[in-house]
């Protein structure tokens, strides 16, 4: 753990319409900020998902500790088609004690699309997000830059699996049973699950063209809201 004194969060969000189009967040140094914003607002400007209407980028103080912690392992499991990636995911996920009738329900969710966060799902089915509508968003997260060149340099994902290990490192390391994704850019089809095994890619979790989403299976219920809070507010540095 390092004192965040010097660093900073910076969160964007982007939509149309009141839709939601696209969002990513870094945690930098004060030297960082204005590249940053910078970058990201040409992100919000040129998502496949269309021209925003409105993008909002929110740079935070972060107060505190920093935890460091190491990535899921990351493996890509290549498939030919939905039907193939769905019952490689399936099993994945029944193989952590998850009922495949939930798993079902999780992907109606991620099918649906249109929440910014994630549902969060307990194994009788029940859903435990406060907003329904929103979901729980995963914040004050980042990678380091080792972790990016050896993701980028080494073809073990894209700029999205950057994203996307940040947040599935975080919420497996805080408890969270599984996770179930697929991208809300509508042309990237490849999804994940994530479990305490590693962080599965799978090619072809969705079709092109389709909405995605995110649901989170949690075991223990019992301290939801203290769980959210850690999700949303506790800052992480994935390396």
């Amino acid at each position: 753990m390092i004192l965040g004194d010097s660093m900073y969060s910076i969160k964007m969000r982007a939509s149309k319409n009141g839709k939601h189009i696209s969002g990513a967040e870094r945690i930098v140094e004060k030297e960082k900020i204005e590249e940053v914003v910078r970058d990201l607002t040409k992100r919000a400007l040129n998502h496949e998902n269309g021209t925003p209407d409105f993008i909002n980028i929110k740079v935070e103080k972060i107060v505190g500790e920093i935890k460091y912690i190491d990535h899921l392992p990351i493996i890509t499991i290549p498939c030919k088609n939905i039907k193939e990636a769905r019952k490689k995911a399936t099993e994945i996920l029944i193989n952590e004690g998850i009922p495949k009738e939930i798993i079902l329900q999780a992907f109606e969710i991620i099918d649906r699309g249109g929440m910014r966060g994630a549902a969060l799902l307990n194994l009788k089915g029940e859903r435990l997000d406060p907003d329904k509508e929103r979901g729980v968003r995963v914040k004050n997260i980042d990678v380091s830059e080792s972790l990016k060149n050896e993701i980028l340099t080494k073809n073990l994902g894209t700029e999205r699996t950057v994203d996307a290990i940040a947040i599935a490192s975080k919420v497996i390391h805080l408890g969270v049973l599984a996770e179930l994704c697929t991208s809300d850019n509508k042309n990237y089809t490849t999804g994940y699950v994530a479990t305490k095994k590693g962080y599965f890619r799978i090619t072809n979790l969705k079709r092109e063209g389709d909405p995605g989403g995110r649901v989170f299976f949690i075991k223990d219920d019992s301290n939801i809201k203290k769980l959210i809070e850690k999700l949303e507010n506790e800052p992480y540095i994935i390396k």
